[in-house]
Protein backbone atom coordinates (compact mmCIF):
# COMPACT_ATOMS: atom_id res chain seq x y z
CA UNK A 1 0.00 0.00 0.00
CA UNK A 2 1.39 3.71 -0.38
CA UNK A 3 1.52 5.91 2.42
CA UNK A 4 -0.49 9.04 1.71
CA UNK A 5 -1.68 11.01 4.92
CA UNK A 6 -0.29 10.71 8.27
CA UNK A 7 -1.72 13.50 11.38
CA UNK A 8 -0.92 12.67 15.35
CA UNK A 9 -3.66 13.78 17.16
CA UNK A 10 -2.39 15.42 20.53
CA UNK A 11 -5.17 14.46 23.96
CA UNK A 12 -8.41 15.87 23.35
CA UNK A 13 -8.05 17.19 20.00
CA UNK A 14 -10.50 16.65 17.00
CA UNK A 15 -9.93 15.72 13.52
CA UNK A 16 -11.95 15.35 10.41
CA UNK A 17 -10.78 14.00 6.78
CA UNK A 18 -11.82 12.96 3.44
CA UNK A 19 -11.40 8.78 2.93
CA UNK A 20 -11.71 8.22 -0.82
CA UNK A 21 -13.22 4.66 -1.77
CA UNK A 22 -10.80 1.53 -1.72
CA UNK A 23 -8.61 3.81 0.32
CA UNK A 24 -7.60 2.81 4.11
CA UNK A 25 -7.88 4.58 7.76
CA UNK A 26 -5.71 3.17 10.28
CA UNK A 27 -6.30 4.56 13.76
CA UNK A 28 -3.17 3.69 15.75
CA UNK A 29 -2.78 4.00 19.48
CA UNK A 30 0.37 5.22 20.33
CA UNK A 31 1.16 4.52 24.62
CA UNK A 32 -2.57 2.25 24.75
CA UNK A 33 -5.98 2.60 26.45
CA UNK A 34 -7.17 5.75 24.55
CA UNK A 35 -10.30 6.13 22.67
CA UNK A 36 -11.36 7.74 19.71
CA UNK A 37 -14.79 8.98 18.96
CA UNK A 38 -15.77 8.70 14.88
CA UNK A 39 -18.64 9.33 13.05
CA UNK A 40 -19.00 8.76 9.08
CA UNK A 41 -20.89 10.13 6.14
CA UNK A 42 -21.16 9.25 3.07
CA UNK A 43 -18.90 12.49 1.17
CA UNK A 44 -21.36 12.93 -1.46
CA UNK A 45 -24.28 13.22 0.73
CA UNK A 46 -23.76 13.79 4.66
CA UNK A 47 -27.78 12.73 5.40
CA UNK A 48 -26.34 9.56 5.01
CA UNK A 49 -24.19 8.48 8.22
CA UNK A 50 -23.30 5.98 10.14
CA UNK A 51 -26.14 3.78 12.22
CA UNK A 52 -24.33 1.85 14.78
CA UNK A 53 -27.79 -0.07 15.36
CA UNK A 54 -27.42 -1.13 11.37
CA UNK A 55 -23.63 -2.01 12.00
CA UNK A 56 -24.19 -4.46 14.61
CA UNK A 57 -26.64 -6.33 12.79
CA UNK A 58 -25.13 -9.23 10.55
CA UNK A 59 -27.40 -10.05 7.11
CA UNK A 60 -27.58 -13.35 5.43
CA UNK A 61 -24.91 -13.45 3.21
CA UNK A 62 -26.84 -15.66 1.10
CA UNK A 63 -30.41 -17.34 0.89
CA UNK A 64 -30.87 -19.60 4.33
CA UNK A 65 -27.23 -18.09 6.19
CA UNK A 66 -27.69 -17.08 9.42
CA UNK A 67 -29.00 -13.59 10.58
CA UNK A 68 -28.66 -11.87 14.23
CA UNK A 69 -27.72 -8.97 15.86
CA UNK A 70 -25.05 -8.94 18.01
CA UNK A 71 -23.00 -6.68 21.06
CA UNK A 72 -19.88 -5.51 18.66
CA UNK A 73 -18.19 -5.86 15.32
CA UNK A 74 -14.38 -6.58 14.33
CA UNK A 75 -12.59 -7.74 11.15
CA UNK A 76 -14.28 -8.48 8.34
CA UNK A 77 -17.57 -6.47 9.20
CA UNK A 78 -18.78 -3.73 7.86
CA UNK A 79 -20.01 0.02 8.90
CA UNK A 80 -23.56 0.47 7.59
CA UNK A 81 -25.36 3.97 6.58
CA UNK A 82 -28.48 4.81 8.07
CA UNK A 83 -29.79 3.55 4.56
CA UNK A 84 -28.16 0.78 5.40
CA UNK A 85 -25.29 0.97 2.64
CA UNK A 86 -21.94 -0.15 3.03
CA UNK A 87 -19.65 2.70 4.32
CA UNK A 88 -16.30 0.91 5.63
CA UNK A 89 -14.81 -2.21 6.16
CA UNK A 90 -12.86 -3.17 9.19
CA UNK A 91 -10.01 -5.33 7.71
CA UNK A 92 -7.62 -5.33 10.89
CA UNK A 93 -8.53 -5.01 14.42
CA UNK A 94 -5.12 -6.01 16.54
CA UNK A 95 -6.16 -5.51 20.26
CA UNK A 96 -6.98 -9.10 22.17
CA UNK A 97 -9.77 -9.70 22.63
CA UNK A 98 -10.94 -7.98 19.05
CA UNK A 99 -14.00 -6.34 18.65
CA UNK A 100 -13.97 -4.40 21.93
CA UNK A 101 -15.12 -0.68 20.73
CA UNK A 102 -18.02 1.00 21.68
CA UNK A 103 -21.16 0.66 19.65
CA UNK A 104 -24.44 1.46 22.25
CA UNK A 105 -23.33 5.09 23.12
CA UNK A 106 -23.55 9.02 22.35
CA UNK A 107 -20.20 10.62 22.60
CA UNK A 108 -19.69 12.30 25.92
CA UNK A 109 -21.10 16.50 25.88
CA UNK A 110 -20.41 19.44 27.76
CA UNK A 111 -23.92 18.02 29.19
CA UNK A 112 -22.04 15.15 30.59
CA UNK A 113 -19.39 16.93 32.23
CA UNK A 114 -21.14 20.05 33.87
CA UNK A 115 -23.82 17.09 35.67
CA UNK A 116 -20.54 15.64 36.99
CA UNK A 117 -19.29 19.40 38.29
CA UNK A 118 -16.85 19.90 35.19
CA UNK A 119 -17.75 23.33 33.95
CA UNK A 120 -16.66 24.30 29.88
CA UNK A 121 -15.12 21.42 28.82
CA UNK A 122 -16.09 19.94 25.26
CA UNK A 123 -17.30 16.37 24.93
CA UNK A 124 -16.38 14.10 21.93
CA UNK A 125 -19.60 15.37 20.68
CA UNK A 126 -18.55 19.10 20.58
CA UNK A 127 -15.12 18.39 19.09
CA UNK A 128 -16.18 16.37 16.47
CA UNK A 129 -18.53 19.12 15.57
CA UNK A 130 -16.16 22.36 15.05
CA UNK A 131 -13.64 19.11 13.15
CA UNK A 132 -16.44 19.39 10.89
CA UNK A 133 -17.40 22.82 11.15
CA UNK A 134 -15.04 23.42 7.43
CA UNK A 135 -17.35 21.12 6.02
CA UNK A 136 -21.07 22.50 7.09
CA UNK A 137 -21.70 20.24 9.75
CA UNK A 138 -22.74 20.93 13.09
CA UNK A 139 -22.89 19.31 16.38
CA UNK A 140 -26.84 17.70 15.59
CA UNK A 141 -25.09 16.05 12.33
CA UNK A 142 -23.26 14.14 14.39
CA UNK A 143 -24.45 10.40 14.88
CA UNK A 144 -23.92 7.81 17.35
CA UNK A 145 -20.29 7.34 16.71
CA UNK A 146 -18.26 4.65 16.73
CA UNK A 147 -15.98 4.66 19.71
CA UNK A 148 -12.82 2.83 18.76
CA UNK A 149 -11.28 0.72 21.88
CA UNK A 150 -14.02 1.58 24.34
CA UNK A 151 -14.53 -0.62 27.03
CA UNK A 152 -18.34 -0.97 27.00
CA UNK A 153 -19.54 -4.25 28.64
CA UNK A 154 -22.96 -5.38 28.96
CA UNK A 155 -24.23 -6.23 32.98
CA UNK A 156 -27.25 -8.74 32.30
CA UNK A 157 -27.71 -9.42 35.91
CA UNK A 158 -27.99 -5.14 36.81
CA UNK A 159 -29.31 -4.24 33.73
CA UNK A 160 -27.04 -1.73 32.44
CA UNK A 161 -23.52 -0.83 30.49
CA UNK A 162 -20.44 -0.40 32.57
CA UNK A 163 -17.60 0.94 31.49
CA UNK A 164 -13.66 -0.81 31.51
CA UNK A 165 -10.22 0.87 30.92
CA UNK A 166 -9.36 -0.01 27.04
CA UNK A 167 -7.59 -3.13 26.16
CA UNK A 168 -5.61 -1.77 23.37
CA UNK A 169 -2.34 -1.84 23.94
CA UNK A 170 0.83 0.99 22.66
CA UNK A 171 1.24 0.07 19.23
CA UNK A 172 -2.63 -1.45 18.53
CA UNK A 173 -4.61 -0.52 15.89
CA UNK A 174 -7.63 -0.71 13.80
CA UNK A 175 -7.93 -0.31 10.33
CA UNK A 176 -11.40 0.20 7.75
CA UNK A 177 -11.49 -0.12 4.26
CA UNK A 178 -13.81 2.55 2.53
CA UNK A 179 -16.58 1.06 0.59
CA UNK A 180 -17.49 4.86 -0.67
CA UNK A 181 -15.90 8.00 -0.51
CA UNK A 182 -16.69 8.82 3.82
CA UNK A 183 -16.50 11.95 5.37
CA UNK A 184 -14.61 10.97 8.87
CA UNK A 185 -14.97 13.25 11.87
CA UNK A 186 -12.67 11.77 14.82
CA UNK A 187 -12.14 13.17 18.37
CA UNK A 188 -9.43 11.69 20.45
CA UNK A 189 -11.62 11.46 23.87
CA UNK A 190 -10.90 13.89 26.55
CA UNK A 191 -12.28 11.88 29.29
CA UNK A 192 -10.13 11.47 32.23
CA UNK A 193 -12.09 12.84 35.68
CA UNK A 194 -15.53 10.78 35.75
CA UNK A 195 -15.22 7.16 34.12
CA UNK A 196 -12.34 4.30 33.05
CA UNK A 197 -12.74 5.14 29.55
CA UNK A 198 -9.73 6.19 29.33
CA UNK A 199 -7.88 4.37 31.91
CA UNK A 200 -7.72 7.84 33.44
CA UNK A 201 -5.44 9.80 31.43
CA UNK A 202 -5.59 11.05 27.50
CA UNK A 203 -2.40 10.71 25.33
CA UNK A 204 -2.11 11.14 21.61
CA UNK A 205 -3.59 8.84 18.52
CA UNK A 206 -2.01 8.57 14.93
CA UNK A 207 -4.28 8.39 12.13
CA UNK A 208 -2.51 7.13 8.37
CA UNK A 209 -4.39 6.54 5.10
CA UNK A 210 -3.38 4.62 2.62
CA UNK A 211 -3.66 3.83 -0.51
Amino acid sequence: MTHILEHVMAPKSGYALVVRKGQRLRVTDLEGQQVVDMAVFNNDNYREKLSTAYSRSRYRPKPGATWYPRDRVSEGDTLMSTICRPLMTIVRDTPEPKGIHGMHSRSCNRFFYEVNGIEGQDGCLEIIGKALAPYGLLPEDVPDTMDLFMNYQHDCGEGRWRLYPPVSRAGDYIEFRAEMDCLVGLSNCPESDVTDCNAGRCTPMKVNVFQ
